[in-house]
């Protein structure tokens, strides 16, 4: 028999209900697909849902189950270890799909080989209401990291780098450290805004304290890997060449891909002119915000105040080298930026670049 063409990794610890649901919408909106159910040590109730949608699925199912909870990332790599196909996509069992939600995915990664992780447009779900999503404007967006909720994974890039750290939270910062890896390897992240799914937060297991363990843990080996995330406000003047602005971005849009997260802060008709020509959409780190005519000074403080308080300690740099930025006199010169950059992509990104 030939592999088919996606393969669901559909992890599973209880949740009957929910379960049903989640396979009814994949049976029915990914009918060529094959659905790998990852029993990760259910009770006998679920346990037996599994085994009857496994025997009504057919060839179009393949079941393995634990007899432990063995958590959720050793799950999904035992699930990646026996996936065939050249796209495999994760799904929680809190997840709820839609028609067309799987296409926008498969066409993205299938028409741009430099893409290796692919999320769909992710609504969390209210706990009144569970709606089935409608659809939103195609577009593609580069982002910091996937979800495990839905997260469509390259064969070539799971091939070249393997499964996730099952050390790390199985969360946030696995995800994070499975893009970074991605992008040493050459593969981008990116989201693929069409058709909305709906997900919803797990029961976490375990005490709090042990859970916030695990995260700081977790942060610290990633901040070791691939360095420390930093926030920077990047000011350009009002008489700049967009030119010379739209030239810069590259050095933006390395730095969003490693972690870093950018607020782009410029004066009215370039704020329009870069949205316009797509600059807004490349990164969902890398935000342009615009600057009034009068007053434009005050604004500036209130916007790098506002990135501070929101993202922690914030470095403001200048556009140009050289020029003096209101209510900055310790700003970094653009040159600097780049330079760190630079020395971030050969002491952690030496093996590999994305295109």
């Amino acid at each position: 028999m030939e592999p088919f063409d996606v393969d669901i990794l559909l992890p599973v610890w209880n949740r009957p209900v929910d379960t049903r649901n989640c396979l009814v919408n994949l049976m029915a909106t990914a009918p060529a697909a094959r659905i790998i159910l990852l029993d990760n040590g259910s009770d006998r109730e679920t346990e037996r849902l599994l085994e009857e949608f496994a025997e009504l699925l057919g060839e179009r199912a393949l079941f393995l189950k634990t007899s432990a909870n063995r958590g959720l990332v050793k799950a999904v790599n035992r699930g990646l270890e026996r996936a065939e196909a050249s796209y495999v996509v994760i799904v929680r069992n809190t997840t709820v799909v839609a028609e067309g939600w799987l296409d926008p995915m498969v066409e993205l990664v299938a028409s741009r080989p430099e893409v290796g992780l692919v999320v769909p447009r992710l609504e969390q779900a209210s706990p009144q209401r569970r709606e089935k999503p409608g659809r939103s404007e195609p577009a593609v967006t580069e982002v910091s990291h996937g979800s495990f909720a839905a997260l469509l994974v390259r064969k070539k890039l799971l091939e070249s780098i393997g499964g996730f750290d099952e050390e790390l939270d199985g969360g946030v910062w696995c995800l994070k450290d499975y893009s970074r890896r991605a992008l040493r390897a050459g593969f981008l992240t990116c989201a693929a805004e069409g058709v909305t799914v709906t997900c919803e937060d797990d029961v976490p297991l375990g005490s709090a304290a042990r859970r916030e363990e695990t995260v700081r843990r977790s942060a610290a080996t990633c901040e070791a890997r691939w360095g420390r995330e930093e926030s920077f406000c990047v000011h350009w003047p009002g008489d700049a060449d967009p030119e010379e602005v739209r030239a810069r971005f590259p050095v933006l849009l390395r730095g969003a891909r490693m972690g870093h997260r950018f607020t782009v802060i410029v004066h009215g008709e370039l704020h329009k002119a870069l949205l316009q020509a797509g600059y807004g959409s490349l990164h969902r780190s890398i935000a342009i915000e615009p600057l009034p005519r009068f007053f434009a000074a005050g604004e500036l403080r209130r916007i790098v105040a506002r990135v501070a308080a929101r993202g922690g300690e914030t470095t403001v740099v200048a556009g140009i080298d050289g020029l003096v930025v209101p209510a900055a006199a310790d700003a970094r010169p653009f040159g600097w930026l780049a330079e760190a950059v630079r020395r971030r992509e050969e002491s952690c990104y030496r093996s590999g670049g994305a295109a």
